[in-house]
């Protein structure tokens, strides 16, 4: 016998069936898929301005009545410029690309004005930085055994094998996107630890760096803190989110809107390094030694990733924030017999912009 309230759900359910799936939030897949054989030209560009805010210098322990007082601007930008044809990209990770590094430079700008016993002095030193990578061409091939890629050279391209390590592949943003399809609103953690591939990106680009009248400074060594990815270290603490915010129609294309906010804490000992830029430039007769280099580094920055959801690769990127380094050292210096110890402790503050334009 028909049973007439169960004749009624089925029914009510063959209604509201389309009503539920219509309303269930449609998935967008946001993934790193380029067309074996593309080539996408992607620039980098990233400023970073500093303004110093306190520097304290003891000599011995003491303060000394001669010592000047600064103040400090100093901005620090960046360009980098390659062209990638993609291989195979099997499961988001690619197996063979070839880079060409179109242009690789780096420059240096500071601004200071010392006052000593009544007297002003204004300065300007300035720096530019350059690699040997730029204009060669670079093939990275997935080691499937060591679980990386392996870097060469390209078929006709003559340079130093050194310029091959510290490269990295990824510089195409996929360490933004989410782990899967998303839904508009949707929020995912970003790791850390990839940033820094985004806030310095390529690895490490070889910069030969060279200073006008760096000998002259007093204060933080540019050269250090233009290092940026020494900067970040290894062990970032904080968060990074990303959240879907849509789609976007620009010349035709379709993007997915990828809002980014980063909030980062790293601390670093620096003083290998330091030491190393201190033992080029230090006069014969001095031997030096560093105790201590404690730098501390803080950012806040957010903006937006567009991603091609037809090319599968990123379009662009743009991310405003501010930044604050503090840094704490202790130097110990011997002329000739005559030993001394100088301690400064500076904490720098301004602003910091990273972008990507892509073709």
């Amino acid at each position: 016998m028909f049973d007439t309230k169960s004749g009624l759900a089925v029914a009510a359910l063959a209604v509201c069936a389309p009503l539920l799936l219509a309303s269930a939030p449609a998935l967008d897949d946001l993934s790193f898929a380029p067309a074996r054989g593309s080539a996408v030209s992607k620039t980098f560009t990233n400023v970073f301005q500093f303004s110093m805010d306190d520097m304290t210098m003891l000599m011995n322990g003491e303060e000394n009545p001669m010592m000047p007082t600064m103040e400090m601007e100093m901005t620090i930008s960046s360009e980098v410029q390659v062209e990638d044809t993609y291989g195979d990209v099997e499961g988001g990770r690619v197996q063979r690309l070839t880079r060409r590094y179109e242009r690789i430079g780096q420059d240096i700008e500071v601004d200071t004005v010392t006052e000593s016993m009544g007297q002003t002095e204004r300065d300007s030193v300035s720096g530019t930085g350059t690699s040997e990578l730029e204009g060669r061409d670079v093939v990275f091939t997935w080691d499937a055994a060591a679980g990386a890629h392996a870097t060469a050279f390209a078929e006709g391209t003559q340079a130093d094998e050194a310029l091959l390590e510290g490269l990295v592949e990824d510089m195409s943003l996929r360490c933004l996107l989410p782990r899967g399809p998303v839904a508009v609103g949707d929020e995912w953690e970003i790791p850390l630890e990839s940033l820094v591939d985004v806030l310095a990106p390529g690895g490490d680009l070889h910069f030969d760096i060279e200073m006008d009248g760096q000998a002259a400074m007093q204060g933080p060594d540019p050269t250090m803190m233009a290092d940026m990815r020494e900067m970040f270290g290894d062990m970032l603490e904080g968060e990074a989110l990303g959240r879907y915010a849509g789609t976007r129609e620009v010349d035709g294309a379709r993007l997915a809107v990828i809002e980014v906010a980063i909030e980062l804490d790293t601390s670093k000992d620096m003083s290998e390094l330091l030491e190393q830029m201190m033992g080029e430039t230090a006069p014969e007769n001095m031997e030096m030694s560093l105790d201590r280099v404690d730098v501390e580094f803080a950012l806040k920055s957010k903006g937006e990733l567009l991603w091609d959801l037809d090319r599968h690769h990123v379009h662009s990127l743009q991310l405003e924030g501010e930044s604050a380094i503090a840094m704490d050292m202790v130097v110990s210096m011997d002329f000739g017999g005559n030993a001394m110890t100088l301690e400064m402790s500076m904490e720098m503050s301004g602003t910091v912009s990273n972008s990507v334009e892509t073709k």
